[in-house]
């Protein structure tokens, strides 16, 4: 309602105003606009983005070999499982065989399948600016109990993503220059705020660990968020 209160507002100032210049002008006629005078309206950009700094080549990952590779997986899993155990310390870990690696291609379609026969609910995931209908980029779960726990660390056991190396010095010292130098001011040019930034060296030393990272603060709005993420591309 209030948006036609606004309309008829509008018309009703324009049609005083013609009514007016007729009586001072002792015009008999109405005016007529010309279409050209009349002013397009311009599409409000949804977001901005900020300049690259040159950050230099991307650092080269550490080599990792098939048993590092294979340790890191076993490893994931039993940190996985003590997460389980933070919840339900009663919690009999099962037998798991492992079903190979999944990729972002495969995502959907096996973990969806997994924690189905699990029993275990499934959390969507979208992307930013997904319109409804959009098809899940991501699956998760969504368990509630102690079984649902359970067979969502299964399904996650069965098929994990491939582990990577851990990060080098090198490679955590160009993300931060990324995030703090690009990442951040460009959030910020959105009206996005972020916490202060820990030191370079503190980033370093304490990662994963290092309590903060930058965030677009779970922006609401589908189509402001999807052009923030194309303005602002989180590091990949």
């Amino acid at each position: 309602m209030t948006t036609k209160r606004g309309h008829i507002g509008q018309l009703g100032r324009a049609a005083i105003g013609v009514a007016v210049l007729a009586a001072l002008t002792g015009c008999a006629t109405a005016a007529t606009a010309d279409p050209q005078a009349i002013p397009t309206p311009t599409p409000t950009q949804l977001a901005v983005t900020v300049a690259m700094p040159d950050l230099g080549p991307s650092p080269a990952p550490a080599p990792q070999t098939a048993a590092q590779t294979e340790q890191r997986r076993l490893s994931n899993a039993d940190q996985a499982w003590q997460q389980v155990l933070l919840q339900y310390p009663s919690a009999v870990r099962p037998q798991v065989t492992f079903g190979g690696y999944i990729t972002d291609a495969t995502e959907v379609a096996v973990m969806s399948q997994c924690l189905t026969e699990q029993g275990v609910p499934i959390a969507n995931g979208y992307p930013a600016g997904a319109k409804k209908g959009d098809a899940p980029s991501s699956v998760g779960a969504d368990a509630s109990d102690e079984k649902e726990a359970i067979g969502a660390w299964v399904c996650n056991v069965e098929h994990p993503y491939r582990p990577a190396p851990p990060l080098t010095p090198q490679q955590l010292g160009y993300l931060y220059d990324y995030l703090t130098e690009f990442l951040v001011p460009c959030y910020e040019a959105n009206g996005v705020a972020e916490p202060p930034a820990p030191s370079r060296a503190t980033f370093v030393a304490t990662w994963p660990h290092q309590n903060w990272y930058p965030s677009d603060g779970a922006l609401m709005d589908g189509d402001k968020a999807a052009a923030i993420t194309k303005a602002c591309p989180p590091p990949k």
